[in-house]
C-alpha cells in the first residue's frame, strides 16, 4: 500500500505521539498519591528582599506564585538582584523621544539555607516599551506600567526555572 509523504509522516507523527505519551508528566503535576512535588518544593522558598520599587514589585510576584504567603523557616533562600535600564527609541527631529523601553535584568540565587550552599542560578531579562506624550502624569504612569510589566514577566521566568531545577531532582 502507498502513502504520499505528507500522510505517512502525520501517522508517523501520531504513533510517535502515543507512544512517548506515558513517558512525560506536567511539571506541576501531581503524582500518584495526589501530592505535587514541584509545588510543595515552590512553598519552602524564601524570597529575600530586593532593594527599589520594581525589586519588591518582583519579589511579591515570587512569594504569591511560590506559595501564595511568606515562607517562614523555609530550607531554600532566593536571591535575586536586578539591573534597570531605559533606552530611547523613535527621535522626533527635536531630539525628542516618542517612545522608550525599559528593559529589566534579574540575576538569581537558589541557596540551601542549611549548608549555605548554592543550588542552582540563573538569570532572566525583560523589556517593555512605553509611549512619550507631551502630559507628563502620562509619561510617568506608562513608565510605571512598562516596570510593572517587565517585573511580572522576570518573576514568571525566574518561577518556571526554579520549578524546572525542582521538577528535574526527582
Amino acid at each position: 500500500m502507498w502513502f504520499p509523504d505528507a500522510v505517512f509522516a502525520r501517522y508517523a507523527a501520531l504513533a510517535a505521539c502515543l507512544l512517548l505519551a506515558g513517558c512525560f508528566r506536567p511539571m506541576y503535576g501531581s503524582i500518584e498519591d495526589g501530592s505535587s512535588p514541584v509545588i510543595e518544593e515552590l512553598s519552602r522558598v524564601n524570597v529575600a528582599p530586593i532593594a527599589g520599587r520594581v525589586g519588591q514589585m518582583v519579589r511579591n510576584e515570587l512569594i504569591y506564585a511560590f506559595s501564595a504567603g511568606e515562607a517562614t523557616d523555609a530550607p531554600y533562600k532566593l536571591v535575586v538582584t536586578l539591573k534597570e535600564g531605559t533606552e530611547e527609541t523613535m527621535l522626533q527631529r527635536t531630539g525628542e523621544a516618542v517612545t522608550k523601553i525599559y528593559e529589566l535584568r534579574a540575576n538569581f540565587t537558589l541557596i540551601d539555607v542549611q549548608s549555605g550552599k548554592v543550588l542552582h542560578g540563573g538569570s532572566s531579562a525583560s523589556r517593555a516599551s512605553y509611549d512619550r506624550t507631551t502630559q507628563l502624569f502620562a509619561n510617568q504612569r506608562a513608565a510605571r506600567d512598562a516596570e510593572d510589566r517587565a517585573a511580572r514577566v522576570v518573576a514568571e521566568n525566574v518561577k518556571t526555572r526554579i520549578a524546572a531545577y525542582f521538577a528535574s531532582r526527582g
